[in-house]
């Protein structure tokens, strides 16, 4: 019902200037709405030595940089709009295979608040946010993370204009009444145009009023050369594409540092969905890491599924133990 009256909102007052919220930003609107319950992440990470570059002219990863490097694959499997469980397994080289299988994370109830616990968190807290709101086409379960640090930010449901809503809902249903009845619409008053001149009035004042009441925290600039909204709110700050809405950059600033994510060369990781191919990370300690994505895959997951690959896992890697660090912003 919220969407719809939302929907036809938006198209109601596209005439006027759109200044977009900051929930909506991190949907990653270009990509198609994602009606599967499961993803799958294939990506590796690989550290950077900034010391030894040699640019080389046109070059657009870090790959000839790495010092070390580490294979993950992450299973997301949503079970409402705010909780998903999460699996994250590490493997020691490329070819992802189960003789390769070195760790294994599980959480059961993963939501915005499970990378709380300490200021160290939130580079895993944010870093996971990102992926969500990417793959998922999810902007609130980064917007609650970020509340939670709290960076002043505001869900879309926190700051909509309820008035507007209400006025929309009231013509939604004139609406209904005269398509059931076309001989309705002489009897029926519509609702967003009133007899009454002062009645009149005061829903044009309403229907020309923003939907969402503005935080002033997203402005149209110029980015490189290109469009781009940027988001500056408190201590965190965002730039996401003009047009495609793709994330290219997020700064966490924190007593510990600065917290700095790069979004670079976006593709079509599974033919549809675009995600970026290479994120260059800056974590507190100032080191640098490029998480490339090799593969996205969409698909609906049965409980039953999901219990048989974690016992298999576990079968794997019994007598195992993972002792290597891993960098701060993974699971």
């Amino acid at each position: 019902m919220m969407k719809s009256l939302v929907f036809l909102l938006l198209m109601i007052t596209s005439a006027y200037a759109y200044v977009p919220t900051v929930e909506s930003l991190f949907r990653h609107g270009s990509n198609p709405d994602v009606t599967a319950n499961g993803v799958n992440l294939t990506f590796v990470v690989k550290k950077i030595d900034l010391s030894t570059k040699k640019a080389t002219k046109g070059e657009t990863s870090l790959l000839n940089e790495s010092k070390s490097e580490d294979f993950y694959k992450m299973f997301f499997t949503r079970i409402n709009k705010d909780v998903f469980k999460v699996a994250q397994t590490r493997y020691s080289n490329s070819t992802f295979s189960e003789s390769s299988l070195l760790e294994k994370i599980y959480f059961p109830n993963f939501t915005s608040f499970t990378n709380k616990s300490s200021v160290e968190e939130t580079e895993k807290g944010i870093f996971q946010g990102m992926l969500i709101s990417m793959i998922f086409n999810e902007g609130a379960f980064l917007i609650n993370y970020l509340k939670s640090l709290p960076v002043p930010v505001k869900l879309n449901s926190e700051i909509i204009n309820r008035q507007k809503v209400t006025s929309l809902a009231s013509y939604k249903q004139y609406l209904i009444a005269i398509n059931k009845d076309r001989s309705s619409k002489k009897t029926e008053i519509n609702p967003l145009k009133p007899e009454d001149p002062i009645a009149r009035e005061k829903v044009d004042a309403v229907m020309n009023e923003p939907l969402y009441v503005d935080q002033h925290q997203v402005k149209l600039s110029r980015e490189n050369g290109e469009m781009a909204w940027l988001i500056s709110a408190g201590s965190f700050e965002a730039v996401v594409s003009y047009k495609d809405r793709e994330i290219q950059r997020i700064k966490y600033k924190s007593q510990l540092g600065d917290y700095e994510i790069s979004c670079k060369e976006h593709w079509l990781a599974n033919g549809t969905h675009a995600l970026p191919r290479y994120i260059v990370i800056k974590d507190y300690k100032g080191e640098i890491f490029q998480v490339e994505i090799l593969n996205l895959r969409h698909y609906i997951e049965k409980e039953s599924e999901l219990i048989n690959r974690l016992k298999k896992w576990d079968g794997l890697l019994k007598g195992k133990e993972s002792v290597e660090p891993k960098p701060s912003f993974v699971l």
